[in-house]
């Protein structure tokens, strides 16, 4: 049955194929909030921002963490362990996301039930803004433990791959990786 879509229900449903999907890299990149979202909910619920330079910090303690911790011999076993640090890593930060992602739902929907009742009026209003308050507050925080959690499974990606393809680890530098990603190309095409 078709619903009036001006009272924000339609027949059309879209299923959440991203809370299924397998946790990959890949998929928690389409999940993991914006930095400037970050930022900007973080300064509007007066939480701590976070450190920008998380990633790069554990970048190096995993790295760290392979070097002694991991058998250097090439191999399955080696191969097995440096991806299991790393899917690890993404698990946490994809389950952070959809979290987040269904706190920020939630807090939506008070936020219309909300604005429904204002136009109604009655004494459980008050009720309705409490628990909208309530739900915004815990999407925020979602939100920032989505994206350390993004941040830190990042880093350890970059310390995973490095290790995969045998690169000695060396500390993240902008302009390094941004003229391996562009140059890249051009070296593979001559």
């Amino acid at each position: 049955m078709a619903h009036d879509s001006s009272h924000g229900s339609s027949n059309v449903v879209r299923f959440p194929i991203e809370e299924r999907e397998r946790p990959t890299l890949d998929l928690l990149r389409e999940l993991a909030p914006d930095v400037r979202e970050v930022e900007r909910t973080a300064e509007a619920f007066q939480l701590a921002v976070p450190d920008p330079g998380f990633r790069h910090r554990i970048d190096e303690e995993a790295a760290e963490y392979i070097l002694t911790h991991i058998d250097p011999a090439p191999g399955e076993t080696r191969t097995a362990a440096l991806r299991a640090l790393r899917d690890r890593a993404v698990v946490a930060a994809v389950k952070a996301a959809r979290a987040w992602r269904r706190a920020t739902t939630e807090a939506d929907d008070a936020r219309r039930l909300v604005v429904r009742g204002r136009a109604v009026g009655g004494y459980w209003l008050d009720a309705l803004e409490q628990r909208r308050e309530r739900l915004e507050q815990e999407a925020a925080v979602w939100l920032l433990e989505a994206h350390m959690r993004t941040e830190e499974a990042e880093g350890v990606a970059r310390a995973v791959r490095l290790a995969l393809s045998g690169e000695t680890w060396t500390p993240y530098n902008h302009h390094r990786e941004t003229d391996a990603l562009f140059f890249a190309a051009e070296r593979y095409s001559a």
